[in-house]
């Protein structure tokens, strides 16, 4: 039997259903491509029978913790399993098109060595006109969004700029420069460990190529909940992680980047008047691991090439959030 070139790692917690759709459409388009395809579902202390109902090829592996470590630490054990050059991130919540393998397989053989990432193009499962995510970036004071998130799909397909990296919720990354990492940090749990993953393969010289034809549907926010207080939480606690770890540290940089955080702050406490500031203060006991990081990681070897896009106004932040949300009322 030929080897798989794309492993597929999910991490699933209470996926119900979904996780059998999203394992289908994987094998029915890598049967497409004529590619066999290796599924390595994580199980994150999961109380549902999602991942027993799951039926297994050969070579498939289930990984399966006893309580939820997180995405990071899931994601990081999957990728160990992973037999192939290319690992597929995937989330359960998410289908992919006929031509979504053998699409990204080709942009893989023709890239350059320096492309580490292959980005779909993802769009939400039940508004499939419009874009959910066409990678990540950082604009130039270090705030995180997803390119293009909630705008209309138009042709021709292509981001309004060119990815920093994938979005955790799929991608295709290649496994030895992801190892090389030690692949997602564990300390973000979940939500924007993929910026971070971006900013390192970055910091080796390594980018990121939109695939148009690699298409995937993607529910999003399944487990946490689009609006809720979880989800609220960790993405303003892992903000603040992030622009300890990345952000310019310009005076200009930061007061843009704490002015655009404190609204995104008051933005978000309209549906959850708590998590946002309690993740924001929660933040505050990371800062020596922080430090710890930021040495063990060293001077970048690569200064990064990536063209970060000027910084986005307050009213922008605030539309595309709105947006993203008004997808999942």
């Amino acid at each position: 039997m030929t080897a798989p070139r794309i492993s597929a790692v999910v991490v699933a917690w209470n996926a119900g259903a979904s996780l059998a759709h999203c394992a289908g459409s994987l094998r029915e388009s890598a049967q497409h491509a004529g590619e066999p395809l290796q599924l390595v579902v994580v199980d994150n202390g999961s109380t549902d029978t999602s991942v027993d109902e799951l039926e297994l090829a050969h070579g498939d592996v289930v990984i399966r913790n006893p309580m939820n470590a997180g995405y990071g630490v899931a994601a990081a054990q999957g990728i160990a399993r992973a037999c192939a050059p290319w690992v597929l991130l995937v989330n359960p919540d998410v289908t992919v098109e006929p031509d979504f393998v053998g699409a990204l397989l080709r942009a893989a053989d023709i890239a350059a060595p320096t492309v580490a990432t292959f980005v779909p193009e993802m769009r939400f499962a039940s508004r499939p006109h419009t874009v959910n995510c066409r990678g990540v970036t950082v604009d130039e004071i270090g705030i995180p969004s997803e390119i293009d998130a909630g705008l209309a799909v138009v042709a021709p397909i292509a981001p309004s700029y060119p990815p920093l990296g994938g979005s955790s919720g799929c991608c295709l990354l290649r496994v030895e420069d992801v190892r090389m990492l030690g692949g997602p940090e564990p300390a973000f749990f979940a939500y924007l460990e993929d910026v971070d993953l971006a900013l390192r393969l970055d910091g080796l010289g390594l980018e990121a190529e939109f695939v148009a034809d690699a298409v995937a549907l993607h529910e999003g926010s399944a487990a946490a909940g689009a609006r809720s207080p979880l989800k609220a939480h960790l993405v303003a606690r892992n903000r603040r992680l992030l622009f300890r770890l990345h952000g310019p540290r310009s005076l200009r940089s930061t007061l843009w980047r704490t002015f655009v955080d404190v609204a995104h702050g008051a933005y978000s406490s309209l549906a959850t008047p708590v998590a946002p500031w309690s993740g924001r203060l929660e933040a505050l006991r990371f800062r020596r691991y922080l430090r710890f990081l930021k040495r063990s990681r060293g001077t970048r070897p690569h200064p990064g090439e990536y063209a970060r896009p000027a910084r986005t106004t307050l009213r922008e932040t605030l539309s595309r959030k709105r947006r993203i949300l008004d997808g999942h009322e």
